[in-house]
């Protein structure tokens, strides 16, 4: 059975918007192209001027892995949902602080923040770019998930995303908050904690966000080669 990834990148004046992606079979090709386009116009960070959409054959195997198991904090406010992010990360860190800080004080990156666990040095060759994660999606097909004329729900998109980083051995947590202004809900994932959404990462209207890597390697070369371009379909949790 032959797949494609199908990407959309959208953009106003130079400036990032929105982006998503899907692996899906030929015959989904263009309802998904539609799908991806209509959701890059309806962004609530506002109208792109650019969106481009790009299909291409993957070749290979694709690997499969199980999702996350879902849970989720109970915070009141955003001082509340930083504490509750800080402390799950402290077993894993010594700058937890820092690692928080750090994610919460960038802007406009387009991809995310490799932190490195034992000295709190950033690990990307790109600070500006980020590291993305790409190539990935729900294993089920699309015709049998009913938001799949809309493109995939905002949990669904996230949480795919975060069992395809949390599965490589290098990657000890990840700390995701959407640059959506009308999106305040936020996740804290690793192997062990799964896959936690953190109500109230932000406040309502601001467009903060931004995503750090939690990581335990020197040389994160094998690390950014799998987040960046294995193929990965996500199970249903075990």
């Amino acid at each position: 059975m032959a797949l494609f990834s199908v990407k959309m990148r959208s953009s106003a004046g130079g400036t990032h918007i929105s982006g998503a992606e899907r692996i899906v079979e030929e015959r989904e090709v263009p309802d998904v192209c539609a799908a991806m386009s209509q959701r890059a116009l309806a962004h609530g960070k506002g109208q792109p001027d650019s969106i481009t959409v790009t299909v291409t054959a993957i070749e290979g195997e694709v690997a499969h892995i199980p999702a996350l198991p879902i849970t989720e904090a109970h915070c009141a406010d955003p001082a509340e949902a930083r504490d509750t992010v800080i402390e799950n990360l402290a077993p894993l860190t010594p700058h937890a602080a820092a690692a928080w800080k750090l994610l919460t004080g960038v802007r406009d990156m387009r991809g995310g923040i490799l932190f490195h666990a034992a000295t709190g040095r950033r690990l990307e060759p790109d600070h500006a770019r980020g590291v993305r994660v790409t190539s990935m999606d729900a294993a089920t097909a699309t015709e049998e998930r009913p938001e799949s004329r809309s493109g995939k729900t905002r949990v669904t998109d996230a949480l795919v995303l975060a069992s395809k980083v949390a599965h490589h051995p290098a990657v000890l947590a990840e700390v995701c908050i959407s640059d959506d202004p009308d999106y305040t809900t936020g996740y804290l994932a690793s192997r062990k904690l799964g896959y936690l959404r953190v109500p109230k990462m932000k406040a309502a209207g601001s467009p903060v966000g931004g995503r750090l890597f939690v990581v335990d390697t020197d040389d994160p070369a094998d690390l950014i080669a799998y987040l960046e371009h294995t193929p990965v379909l996500v199970e249903e949790a075990k």
